[in-house]
């Protein structure tokens, strides 16, 4: 484990499944000038000429709840990405360590239906996908379920492969899935926050606990240079524009507020606190909330 925060009464504990993934700038920011100059050194975020990604579940551990938020890529899962396709990753071990077993998982709440959001969700059983979390309600939006059903969404995952039929549509025949408004309560100290534009049901998650709130932002941010350019939205944004909207939003609230933020695909240290600087926004990491022991703590 590489540590986790506390908000008091309330732990979140990344659980990555790749924490480095390294993408060309054209592909995800095409027309983006790329790297900034001097961040090859700056080695949580990129490489010479290369992006840095992480791939990464969040387990949210409250007083009465265990809430799994995101499910990465998923391992054996046939996917036309090859840093994807029948991964061997060792997610579901490190998932494990945390002491808790799929019984334990109450929740599941997929921010939107990527293919790096979904895979872990079903597991190969007995020749069939089957939901890995059996005891678990799985939370999604509405239009985000229905856009991936139609054809248009259908279209899009032909870069992908078809992950709904080996992810999603398991969970929903076993009677798991519960669709949601965007900015339905799971609780005391969770709720969705509406984020559309990437996709078009596109949540956030609000985690609040005793002592500091944490927003897991998902795909509102996919890498820190959309900090210092908010209005630069990736090539698989459904709505660019909107999606850029929502950041700013989302962004300007983060920074009036204080609250931490954990992107889904920021490299370690991926919590942090944003600020204001010029028409963009600096990170600094929340250290006040980090444990770099293991969980859970001994």
């Amino acid at each position: 484990m590489s540590g986790w925060f506390d908000l008091g009464d309330v732990a979140v504990v990344p659980i990555v499944e790749t924490p480095r993934l390294l993408i060309d700038p054209a592909e995800f920011f095409p027309g983006h000038p790329g790297v900034p100059t001097g961040w090859a050194a700056e080695a949580p975020w990129s490489e010479p000429g290369q992006l840095v990604f992480t791939m990464q579940a969040f387990l949210v551990v409250t007083p009465h709840e265990r809430i799994l938020v995101d499910a990465c890529v998923g391992d054996g899962k046939p996917r036309a990405r090859p840093e994807f396709d029948r991964l061997d990753s060792g997610w579901w071990q490190r998932f494990s360590a945390t002491g808790l077993s799929a019984g334990d998982v109450s929740t599941v709440v997929f921010s939107h239906l990527h293919v790096d959001h979904v895979g872990w969700a079903t597991r190969w059983s007995d020749g069939h996908w089957r939901p890995a979390f059996p005891k678990a309600r799985h939370v999604l939006t509405a239009p985000e379920y229905d856009y991936w059903r139609s054809p248009a969404g259908a279209a899009a995952m032909t870069r992908t492969g078809d992950y709904l039929a080996d992810s999603i549509e398991p969970v929903a025949e076993a009677g798991l899935l519960d669709l949601t408004p965007p900015d339905a309560e799971l609780g005391p100290h969770v709720r969705l926050c509406p984020a559309p534009g990437h996709t078009p049901g596109n949540t956030a998650v609000l985690v609040t606990g005793s002592r500091a709130r944490l927003l897991l932002t998902g795909d509102i941010l996919h890498h820190p240079l959309q900090l210092m350019d908010p209005d630069t939205s990736t090539r698989y944004c459904v709505d660019p524009e909107l999606s850029a909207r929502t950041r700013r939003r989302t962004l300007d609230w983060l920074a009036d507020t204080g609250t931490a933020m954990i992107p889904a695909h920021f490299a370690a240290p991926s919590a942090g606190r944003v600020d204001r600087h010029g028409s963009g926004f600096t990170f600094a990491p929340a250290v006040d909330l980090h444990r770099r022991e293991a969980w859970p703590p001994r």
